[in-house]
């Protein structure tokens, strides 16, 4: 009798984990989201990841009227250079990608099943501009540096050698970028706002957020997100002052966007069993933000 084979007489196998202790992980689903009017694609299949911590198994009914509200105004899309922050499944991506977007940067948390299973969903949905680099796909930590989703629209960026985001005159930015059901992520907020500011055109750019309140006791909270955006920057610190403040005491201001609601939409929603208002839960809100000149 082998080892292993006298272990598992002797102990019965005591040790052994039974099947249904560490069952597989769930299985990737499809959604298809079908367009409004005459269009070509006139649907987009997409694979969702079966289970994730950070919410990619879901096709979220933010994602979905955005797309729509995309495909309703092709200005914002036709020879723009896009970026998507969150993206999951990247239905709003793909939509500005199939109305004439010049280059499309989706990006994600950093996490490999993520990841491919964006590159996955794009290679099925326009494998055309996946192969010719019009689409792309990159993992992205909001508030991280921006030289590498820049260099997607500056081919000679140094991204090695970058610690920040030094844009010049002549560095191109992204015309329209997308924040999909976000917002709920409360301590990632000035992240997100970091990011956008140093990655938008000023002026002629613009980036859109939809969400829902998907815990309605916690809209407030959510809506913050808008109050920091618009808020004025805090003036450069004068250390000629003698100000000792720390930075945790310092008032860190906002980041001067322009901000204005554009949508309001009713949707089943996402889950019905939930608790807190079927009504707030149900709701999608849209708002467009933007950066003078």
């Amino acid at each position: 009798m082998s080892d292993s084979s006298a272990s598992e007489g002797e102990m019965g196998g005591m040790f052994a984990e039974p099947a249904e202790f560490n069952p597989p992980p769930p299985e990737p689903t499809f959604e298809t989201f079908t367009r409004h009017g005459d269009k070509t694609p006139q649907e987009i299949r997409l694979r969702l990841v079966g289970s994730h911590p950070l919410w990619g198994h879901h096709l979220w009914n933010a994602a979905k009227v955005f797309a729509s509200y995309l495909d309703s105004h092709p200005e914002y899309s036709l020879n723009k250079s896009i970026l998507e922050l969150g993206a999951g499944a990247a239905l709003p991506s793909f939509i500005a990608a199939v109305n004439g977007a010049s280059k499309v940067v989706i990006t994600d948390y950093p996490d490999q099943d993520l990841i491919s299973n964006i590159e996955f969903n794009a290679k099925e949905a326009m494998p055309t501009q996946v192969a010719n680099g019009t689409v792309v796909v990159q993992g992205y930590l909001w508030g991280s540096n921006t030289r590498p989703l820049l260099a997607h629209l500056n081919p000679s960026t140094d991204n090695a050698h970058s610690t920040a985001a030094e844009t010049t005159p002549k560095q191109q930015l992204f015309d329209t970028i997308i924040l999909s059901d976000l917002v709920f992520n409360h301590s990632q907020h000035r992240s997100m706002l970091k990011t956008c500011k140093e990655t938008l055109k000023p002026g002629t750019g613009r980036v859109f957020v939809f969400l829902t309140h998907h815990r309605p006791w916690l809209a407030d909270a959510d809506d913050k997100f808008f109050e920091v955006a618009a808020a004025a920057p805090a003036p450069p610190q004068d250390k000629r002052s003698g100000n000792d403040s720390s930075d945790d005491e310092r008032d860190p201001g906002g980041f001067g966007f322009i901000v204005e609601k554009i949508v309001e939409e009713k949707m089943a929603p996402m889950f019905k069993d939930d608790p807190g208002s079927e009504e707030v839960r149900s709701t999608v809100h849209g708002y467009i933000m933007w950066l003078k000149q």
